[in-house]
């Protein structure tokens, strides 16, 4: 039987106004940041075991999806990202909440470089939940934050 794991996305459901911080330069020692706004709508599915939300990024030119799933063997999830701009299901992160943080974890490649991704669920018991992305060029030694997303009901 499937436990609570599989609301833990519950929150992310509906329609949403995303304030988008995103590095300019990555892995770059950078500290220009550059600010947008995205739309989101998110969606639950079989009792919550699925989650796939679609942003558009009207100012980028692109639109984007993450596809989550929840392994209750391993009560576990997995998040694949996909975009507009290559079309191309990317590498998932893997991982759970905790005291309502998520964490999730993975390999991925920034350009030529291997990389380890990791994403943060924070607020998540709030009308303004906080997600951010950060890579590590040092195998997980330090971690460079590089993209922060913050949500808001629409008015």
């Amino acid at each position: 039987m499937v436990g609570g794991a599989t609301h833990d996305f519950d929150f992310n459901h509906g329609d949403w106004v995303v304030t988008n911080k995103r590095l300019v330069q990555r892995g770059a020692n950078s500290h220009e940041w550059e600010v947008f706004t995205s739309y989101e709508k998110a969606q639950l599915w079989m009792g919550g075991m699925v989650s796939i939300d679609e942003s558009d990024f009207p100012t980028k030119g692109f639109r984007g999806m993450s596809l989550r799933t929840y392994n209750p063997q391993k009560d576990e999830w997995a998040i694949y990202w996909i975009n507009s701009g290559d079309g191309i299901l990317q590498p998932p992160v893997f991982g759970r909440f905790e005291k309502g943080v998520g964490i999730f974890t993975g390999d991925d490649t920034d350009g030529d470089r291997p990389v380890k991704v990791k994403f943060h669920w924070s607020r998540t018991d709030t009308e303004s939940p906080r997600w951010s992305q950060s890579f590590s060029y040092d195998d997980g030694n330090t971690w460079e934050t590089n993209w922060i997303m913050e949500f808001a009901r629409p008015e």
